[in-house]
């Protein structure tokens, strides 16, 4: 009888049913163990021999049914236990819920957060972030896991109990013999009361298999692209329209620099199209420069785009006259140039015109082919009878196009026999148009270059030719087609192999190194022409650009694009968690409910787990102990079978069989009994259940050994790993491969398998040691008793089942289990180890290096060059070394004066192995492309360029400065003029009002016979060293910067040689190094101050200051040094990566060892040989020397004796290596200083700040020196091949017109040849380890304690310890040490050997601890039980029969036999008389 309310407990049986009860259980056949017998029976029982005991067992156990009793009901408690775990109690569980939908919640928020904002912070590489990405998630996992498995342990625990008490019981397989140590097979949630554990084992295998893995990638640090709208500035052409070009000298600088040496003047400028100048509002200036901003970002907007556009087609040249198979037999050429659009055009030429012998370009419009602006070239090609051909050398028919380039290479003619056969003449016919239109642009930032990209579809939807009102497109035209452009290129002043070219065509000869043949034989010299005209068009855009200021400028809406690398949400993991952690929600909420106690009855008063619990919930039914007693044979699995026949129900805190169960004996074949071996006795069965229980083991040791191998192979693979990306990196595919995950075409992020395997292998090795972990908090104290008796506080009382991780090792460290400390505490660390592998990988750019031979075929130039010059035939012609000076600056296209201006003052490259002023001797780089790696996303990383490091040795050119103290004194650089005095000035034509001038240098009386010079100090020698202002002794004449109605500042820089009286460039110095000046002048000039008289030219113009001007001065010493260094390199550019000097630097000697020694062999007079001569020079010399006369080409020969009078000023028509413009007036070194300070010229009155840039702008001019026109074999001016020897024969020391007094040193023949092994490092992405990994008991146990049955096995025999458990509380038993119990053999009531839990003392010492009690609360508790038991048996309490439950040993008073008994039993005598003694 079950009452809904009770849950499975019968109420108290009314007299009737005791009667009743009585009746049926007198009429039962059977083992009635639990009957009352009085201590006369008790004795004749154990005097029973073991064949007496055999043959009782048979006659008993060979019935057909066996009878149990049923509950009794003084077993019925009067109230329900609720004992629960804590982790299924209410609260607890409601945490865990709350812990889980946190997650779920902090998941979520993460996850929109990310998305929302592009990521979650910024990864800055600081510690926080480092923790709370690669950390903090898989602790929060691991965390849930360890939840996860101790709900799980919970609830298998208590589920045989949940079973046990249910109203009909439950099968000892489901019960006391079920297995709860793995969590698979699976179990099925179907069927009554299996949601719980199906719930629970779902939720850890959630939690430990996929949550744990998963958590390790759901942070990754990623490159982020963010899109900020934002209000951006423009410039606003308005007030300049229409726009007039104003070309300068940094127009056309820049214009060259862009088509020779390919560099971006600005960033405004692409290769097709003029962008309007846009930026962020919050900039305070306008960004210009090829550089717009150190940030790394994308600036968008709509902006308007100007373009120009040249459509070319070819000329096809036809011979009118002569034939082409005839020698000319007339002075006059007549060909047809047509185009197949109908253009054509007729040339004329006589044969001996310069056009026709030399070759030349004219790149002129259609209409202006014949006008004036070309007559000064085209005044030698007109034929003097040009009459005959109507009186024109060119005429135009049917040309729409409008504008020409007409190209010839040099003849070989004389007036009277003339060749055609290498004369070849054709052009091109070109339309130019300007276009301007609107446009999304995007400014790309970062990376040391800004780059601008254009829509160019939007463009060329609204683009529309540029109106009249805009821009003044025909003064574009004729500033492009101005002869001008041969003052900043002239090829006869560079170039022995000069050609004529006219106009823009000049630059076009310039990039065909002035060979007319190159420029006629050039298939794509139309792409040519388009990027000469589109790069000017634009360079005079600039300079309108350049005029403006930021309050021109209007507000338009653009946005900032910014790429962070920051910390990711990836979108697939955090969709998968979500739905997992939702799931996990759902299991725990499910195991919230169906724990419930009105749900799932447990019918437990306190924990389970110790022993003694057990103990108590056997203690007072002895049919379940006496079943367990003859059944059991040492396994679980054959306890099941040998006990199938009963059921187990938990009632009244205790485990008893219910009523009788047939059974039918299982017959073999033979007619015999199955496998229960009936005929044996207990004692027998029982030594033999321990022989066979110890071939089961307690730790199994091959799973053991396995798990140790498992352990050292992950640690040894890590270990390896870490050794192998530390020497080689992990660069394999099978390391860095990605993995995409999309839903239907959306991305969502990419994960690393390898970070998912190692937090995989982890959460295996956590659960793995976990189960050692487990087993072995399950046998402590079993093992403690086994090993020694032991006190209740170490076996019996206490449990490890519900103690995890640091607090199982505490306890076990208190009580000095020390293997339990050790196994508990590597559970710990098997937490921290799944942590540590989820973040064990950290995927990053890196290099794959290894070594290969690589042999230097270059060393430093220890020998000087060699070079062939012609001497001077007379005092008139300059020295005999001018041509090799002259050598240096040929070829623009590769030009290493252009390329260092270019990178100083518009952010150029370096040159190929060299950086910060430093050039390394290069090698042959010839390393072939491999593909390495696939890091996944469709893509593999295919090597075209890989880095080398070599040690070789490097070589840099500085200066040592000082200020020169000259220019504290003005009288000594500085001339005051009366401008009134009409006999120097002509007063009527200078300006009027300007009555004092100043003049650079110092003039002695009328002649003006100081010129340009200025004193600097006394040489060694006692000679007065000069310098001059100028780059020679030229007097300046250039540049004001006029402002109505006064002048403005202007600024005059040159660097110039210190010469002794009598020397000129470019011989100036007898030793080297040699000093020099270089200098920065700031004042108020005005030119053209003329003087009074006839002069010449422009001699009677001067430049003077309208008060006296400001100068800095610095005598500079010019030093070069060498040291051996290493040097990394990409080897398809030479770009420097990386470098490091390996030792202090030291003077290179070498470089100055031969000045200008001039050797030949002993010619006659009239051997034609006798006006050569072989000059050899150390490349120091010959740099500085080229250097210090850059600004002047002209004059590289040196100041003739006889000098024309033109030649007395400077030639403001050459501008080839300096800038001409108002305002300015300075060489390149001084422009390039000035860039250095963003052309704030007051700076560089600094004596610092200009000794600081011109150091750096030496250094750089000597690096692009060093690398031009270099061979790796053969070497350069500063490099030489290893095996380069002194030339054998150059003759002898001349000692003629060229200077005697030369320095020559012997240099070595050989030099260091460095190392032939470099190493090459290709650049991979590498997967970075960036934590450290972390790393006897079956003698003594027969096998594991998994079951309750395990446990009652080795107390069903105890009488003593049952005894015990029934007279003393749990914490009485805990607490008192001289309760000892041990596991071993020991013999039973029956006098048969059983292994188990017994007491450990003697039957009379065991009788005083049975009945011993500690306190007060103990002897009440003794004086209470005994007096309940004689005021039951004596039947003077009513209520102690209604209430049994009042009595601790309540459960243990036989039910059937003493209802109606009035006399105690022999056992209730027994309680009674120990419980007297203890009170």
């Amino acid at each position: 009888m079950y009452s809904q309310h009770d849950q499975g407990y019968q109420r108290p049986p009314s007299d009737a049913e005791r009667q009743e009860l009585q009746t049926m259980n007198d009429s039962s056949v059977g083992l009635q163990v639990s009957h009352a017998v009085d201590s006369e029976t008790v004795s004749q029982v154990s005097d029973l021999s073991d064949s007496q005991i055999i043959r009782s067992e048979n006659e008993q156990l060979g019935e057909h049914h066996v009878s149990t009793a049923t509950p009794t009901t003084a077993s019925l408690p009067s109230s329900t236990p609720t004992w629960l775990p804590y982790t299924l109690r209410r609260t607890p569980l409601s945490l865990i819920l709350g812990f889980l939908l946190l997650l779920e919640l902090a998941v979520v928020v993460l996850h929109v957060v990310s998305s929302k904002n592009l990521g979650l912070a910024e990864n800055d590489g600081s510690t926080a972030v480092a923790i709370s990405s690669k950390f903090v998630p898989t602790l929060l996992a691991v965390a849930l896991s360890l939840l996860a498995t101790i709900l799980l342990d919970d609830v298998k625990r208590t589920e045989p109990f949940a079973r046990m008490t249910a109203p009909d019981g439950a099968s000892v397989k489901e019960s006391l013999t079920w297995t709860t140590s793995a969590w698979w097979p699976f179990p099925s949630p179907l069927g009554k009361g299996k949601l719980p554990l199906f719930s629970a084992t779902l939720l850890f295998m959630l939690a430990s298999l996929i949550v744990s893995p998963l958590s390790s990638t759901l942070l990754v640090a990623q490159d982020v692209v963010f899109d900020e709208k934002t209000p951006f500035k423009q410039l606003d052409l308005a007030s300049l329209v229409p726009i007039q070009p104003i070309p300068s000298a940094t127009t056309y600088f820049r214009t060259i620099s862009n088509i020779l040496q390919n560099v971006s003047t600005t960033a405004w400028i692409t290769n097709d199209y003029v962008v309007m100048p846009f930026w962020p509002g919050n900039l305070s200036t306008i960004p210009l420069s090829p550089i717009l901003s150190d940030e790394v970002q994308r600036w968008s907007a709509y902006t308007t785009i100007f373009s120009a556009e040249l459509e070319c087609e070819p000329l096809v040249p036809q011979w009118n006259h002569p034939m082409t198979s005839s020698t000319m037999d007339t002075k006059n050429i007549s060909i047809t140039l047509s185009s197949k659009s109908g253009c054509t055009i007729d040339l004329k030429l006589s044969n001996d015109s310069i056009f026709s012998t030399a070759g030349g370009e004219t790149w002129s419009s259609v209409n202006n082919i014949s006008s004036s602006s070309f007559a000064d070239k085209l005044n030698g090609f007109i034929s003097d009878d040009a009459r005959v051909y109507e009186g024109s050398n060119f005429q135009v028919h049917g040309c729409s196009e409008n504008e020409t380039l007409i190209s010839s290479t040099e003849g070989s003619y004389d007036s009277f026999n003339s060749d055609l056969t290498n004369f070849i003449v054709n052009g091109q016919v070109c339309q130019n148009m300007y276009y301007v239109g609107n446009s999304t642009a995007n400014v790309i930032l970062g990376q040391g270059q800004s780059v601008v990209e254009v829509n160019t579809s939007e463009y060329h939807m609204t683009k529309k030719p540029i109106a009249a009102t805009i821009a003044n497109t025909a003064a574009f035209d004729n500033v492009f087609f101005d002869t001008n452009w041969t003052i900043h290129i002239n090829p006869r002043w560079l170039s022995s192999n000069f050609d004529e070219s006219v106009g823009p065509a000049v630059l076009l000869s310039a990039m065909h190194q002035f060979s007319s043949s190159q420029v006629v034989t050039d298939a794509s010299i139309g792409q040519d022409m388009q990027r000469i005209r589109k790069q000017f068009f634009a360079e005079l855009l600039h300079g309108t650009f350049e005029l403006m200021t930021v309050a021109d400028a209007v507000e338009i809406p653009g946005s900032v694009i910014t790429t962070s690398r920051r910390i990711v949400v990836v979108s697939g993991v955090a969709i998968a968690l979500e739905i997992v952690l939702l799931v996990l929600s759902a299991l725990v909420a499910t195991v919230l409910y169906t724990t419930r106690p009105s749900t799932r009855f447990l019918g437990l008063s306190d924990d389970p787990s110790p022993v003694l619990s057990i103990t108590r919930l056997l203690s007072s039914h002895h049919p379940t102990t006496t079943a367990f007693t003859y059944a059991s044979n040492g396994s679980t699995g054959d306890l099941g079978q040998s006990l199938s026949r009963f059921r187990f129900i938990l009632a009244g805190g205790q485990i008893e069989t219910t009523k009788e169960i047939n059974i039918t004996p299982n017959t073999d074949s033979n007619g015999s009994c199955g496998v229960q071996e009936q005929s044996k006795s207990p004692a027998l069965r029982n030594v033999e259940s321990i022989t066979d229980a110890k071939k089961r083991k307690l730790f199994s040791p091959w799973l053991l050994g396995l798990l140790l191998f498992f352990l050292l192979s992950t640690l040894a693979t890590i270990a390896a790993l870490l050794q192998y990306s530390q020497s080689q990196g992990l660069y394999n595919t099978a390391f860095v491969y990605n993995i995409d995950i999309s839903i239907s075409g959306r991305k969502l992020g990419a994960i690393n398998p390898a970070s998912l395997l190692t937090t995989f292998i982890g959460v295996v090795i956590s659960i793995w040691w976990g189960s050692f972990d487990n087993t072995l908090r399950k046998v402590q104290p079993c093992l403690a008793m086994a090993k020694a008796p032991a006190s209740g506080n170490k076996g019996i009382a206490v449990s490890y089942k519900s103690s995890y991780l640091l607090w199982a090792a505490y306890r076990a460290g208190r009580r000095k289990h020390w293997i339990l400390l050790l196994v508990s505490t590597g559970t710990f660390l098997a937490q921290i180890l799944t942590i540590a592998l989820s973040s064990l990988w950290t995927r990053a750019p890196g290099a794959l290096t290894n070594s290969m031979f690589m042999p230097q075929t270059l060393q430093l130039r220890n020998i000087p060059m060699v070079e062939v010059g012609t001497l001077p035939q007379s005092p008139h012609n300059g020295a005999a070394n001018a041509g090799l000076i002259k050598n240096i600056f040929s070829n623009l296209g590769t030009s290493w004066i252009y390329g260092a201006t270019t990178q100083l003052t518009l952010q150029g490259p370096d040159p190929p192995w060299g950086v910060d002023g430093w050039s390394f001797v290069p090698r042959p780089l010839n390393i072939t492309s491999q593909s390495v790696q696939n890091t996944g996303n469709g893509s593999e990383l295919s090597l075209e360029s890989v880095n080398v490091t070599v040690n070789t040795p490097a070589i840099r050119a500085r200066l040592e400065c000082s200020p020169s103290d000259i220019v504290n004194d003005e009288a000594l650089w500085l001339t005051r003029w009366d401008l009134t005095n009409k006999t120097y000035w002509n007063t009527s034509a200078n300006p009027r009002g300007l009555e004092v001038g100043y003049e650079l240098g110092v003039w002695e009386g009328a002649d003006f016979g100081k010129t340009n010079e200025f004193p600097l100090r006394q040489s060694p020698e006692g000679a007065n060293l000069t310098t001059t202002f100028f780059v020679n002794n030229r007097r300046l004449q250039c540049c004001e910067n006029r402002t109505i109605p006064s002048a403005g500042m202007a600024s005059i820089g040159y660097w110039s040689p210190n010469t002794e009286p009598g020397k000129t460039y470019p011989d100036f110095a007898k030793t080297w190094p040699a000093n020099f000046t270089i200098k920065w002048i700031r004042g108020r000039p005005i030119e053209g101050i003329l003087r009074a008289g006839q002069w010449p030219g422009e001699t009677a113009k001067h430049l003077l200051f309208v008060e006296p001007p400001q100068m800095t001065a610095l005598n500079c010493q010019p030093i070069i040094e060498s040291a051996n260094s290493q040097v990394t390199v990409d080897s398809n550019t030479g770009r420097v990566i990386s470098y490091s000097i390996l030792e202090m630097p030291q003077p290179y000697d070498d470089a100055w060892s031969s000045a200008w020694v001039a050797y030949q062999h002993n010619f006659t007079w009239d051997d034609p040989r006798r006006i050569y001569v072989n000059i050899t020079v150390s490349h120091g010399v010959l740099f500085t020397t080229g250097l210090l006369g850059s600004a002047d080409i002209y004059n590289f020969g040196g100041k003739a004796v006889d000098m024309n009078p033109a030649d007395t000023v400077e030639n403001t028509q050459e501008q080839t290596f300096n800038l001409r413009q108002p305002g300015l007036n300075v060489d390149y070194m001084t422009y390039s200083m000035l860039s250095l300070v963003d052309f704030d010229h007051q700076q560089l009155l600094d004596a610092t700040t200009l000794e600081r840039t011109a150091n750096r702008t030496f250094s750089i001019m000597y690096q692009h020196f060093v690398n031009n026109n270099l061979s790796l074999t053969e070497g350069g001016f500063a490099y030489q091949a290893i095996d380069e020897k002194p030339a054998a024969d150059i003759g002898d020391r001349y000692h003629g017109i060229l200077r005697r007094d030369t320095q020559d040193t012997n240099a070595s023949t050989t030099g260091d040849q460095g190392v032939d092994f470099v190493q090459i490092a290709r650049p991979v992405e590498l997967l970075h380890i960036s934590t450290p990994a972390a790393w006897q008991y079956n003698r003594m146990l027969p096998g594991p304690i998994d079951t309750i049955a395990d446990t009652i096995v080795l107390i069903a025999g105890s009488t003593k310890l049952l005894e015990l458990a029934k007279l003393r509380s749990t914490a009485s038993i805990k607490g008192d040490s001289k309760v000892l119990t041990k596991l071993d053999w020991f013999d039973d009531a029956e006098g048969q050997k059983r292994w188990g839990i017994e007491l450990a003392d003697g039957p009379d010492e065991s009788d005083t601890l049975i009945a011993h009690h500690d306190s007060v609360d103990a002897r009440q508790s003794s004086q209470e039980e005994w007096d309940y038991g004689r005021a039951y048996t004596t039947g003077e309490t009513e209520n102690a029969a209604d209430d049994p439950a009042q009595s601790p040993f309540t459960s243990s008073i036989p039910h059937a036999d003493r209802v109606h008994s009035n006399e105690p039993t022999s056992d209730e005598r027994w309680i009674a008389e120990r419980a007297s003694s203890a009170s």
